[in-house]
């Protein structure tokens, strides 16, 4: 069996690819056109610190002509999830479109599948560096580490997209400055959206809904929510760009990148000693159910539960949350809703405070405890 191999810097490890031949004879055209989209991935192509650690492996059968296609636009996938599953639980992997400044700053735009990463990085990437438009990597110190990934491209009449390097379409190289993230960017791509491209700024806790489905491997990171904030802290407020197409956003890359004062946030995450409340008005118990990780900022409370969905607590909810985390008991933490918010006025304090523990043991974030 004849192998010979492709090495691609991804996400801070090298991705080696064998290819198998023994079904098909060498041909350099073909071998060509499947080492051409990596060219830019290359280590010996790339600026950033070399990488010694080949961190996964594929092997890859040797296409004929007729599946050339289909085979390079499969290898990209597969090399993306080798490359995701090598560093999952170590490094924050967004969903994301990446480019970066001269200065080594990156803006990651964020968004799901169809979106509109991938065009908005070919727009932004001819005049800034291409990053990557599939997943961003980075250290819980900030720093970036690219996946230069081909990019496909859709051509008519092709049952598969073509997958073409960065620089074949002419996108910039990366700045010889270490990369570090400036920003997080939401994509609000409208379709037939007639305004002028804007910016808005979003809070954290409203931030992480959107933001905690776009990221590989979550529930293997220690502390997700924290990790998040602690990076919004460090590059500035969580960004929503909103447009219809996008070249409209080149002319907003600046302001992307100017600093802006994130909200304060802080942990609120049950203690050791925290036993429940017993309710007055029931033989039950409400006790705090198992969680992911949650941080309180500008007045919410995001708390990430054990199927990995973010619930935005407001209201009320914040502070009998907080109360429940510190272990306080029914009679204490009635008295922090009525020295906060007052009396109800249509109901007993009491029944107010069950209800609303009812209300996020509905949401699966309290655990009803029937009396023995």
């Amino acid at each position: 069996m004849q192998t010979d191999d492709i090495l691609v810097n991804a996400l801070g490890g090298l991705v080696r690819i064998r290819f198998d031949f023994s079904d098909q004879q060498f041909d350099e055209a073909r071998w060509g056109k499947l080492r051409g989209p990596w060219s830019d991935a290359m280590p010996g192509n790339d600026p950033t610190p070399a990488v010694e650690d080949i961190v996964a492996e594929l092997l890859w059968a040797f296409p004929d002509d007729d599946g050339l296609p289909g085979s390079v636009a499969e290898l990209s996938t597969h090399t993306t999830l080798a490359a995701i599953e090598a560093q999952r639980g170590r490094l924050l992997m967004l969903h994301a479109a990446g480019i970066a400044h001269p200065s080594g700053q990156v803006l990651a735009f964020i968004g799901p599948s169809g979106r509109g990463k991938t065009t908005l990085a070919r727009n932004l990437g001819a005049k800034y560096g291409y990053v990557t438009d599939e997943t961003v990597g980075i250290e819980a110190d900030g720093r970036v580490h690219p996946y230069r990934k081909p990019l496909s491209v859709i051509r008519p009449g092709e049952a598969y997209k073509e997958q073409l390097a960065p620089s074949g379409l002419g996108l910039g190289a990366l700045p010889s400055a270490p990369l570090a993230l400036a920003g997080l960017v939401l994509v609000s791509r409208l379709d037939g959206f007639s305004g002028a491209a804007a910016i808005g700024t979003l809070g954290l806790c409203e931030a992480l809904v959107a933001i905690v489905p776009e990221i590989s491997y979550l529930a293997d990171m220690n502390k997700p929510l924290q990790t998040i904030a602690s990076h919004v802290a460090r590059c500035g407020a969580i960004r929503q760009v909103t447009y219809g197409e996008a070249s409209e956003v080149l002319p907003l890359v600046p302001q992307l990148l100017a600093w802006e004062q994130p909200e304060a946030w802080e942990a609120v995450l049950p203690t050791e000693e925290t036993a429940g409340v017993r309710s007055p008005l029931a033989p039950e118990s409400y006790l705090l159910a198992p969680v992911l990780d949650a941080v309180e900022a500008g007045g919410l409370t995001a708390v990430l539960d054990g199927n990995r969905m973010v619930h935005v607590l407001d209201g009320v909810g914040p502070l009998v949350w907080r109360s429940l985390c510190e272990g306080r008991n029914f009679a204490s933490l009635a008295q922090a809703v009525e020295r906060q918010f007052g009396a109800p006025p249509e109901q007993k304090l009491e029944e107010a405070v069950v209800g609303i523990l009812s209300t996020l043991a509905d949401a699966g974030l309290l655990v009803r405890v029937p009396a023995a």
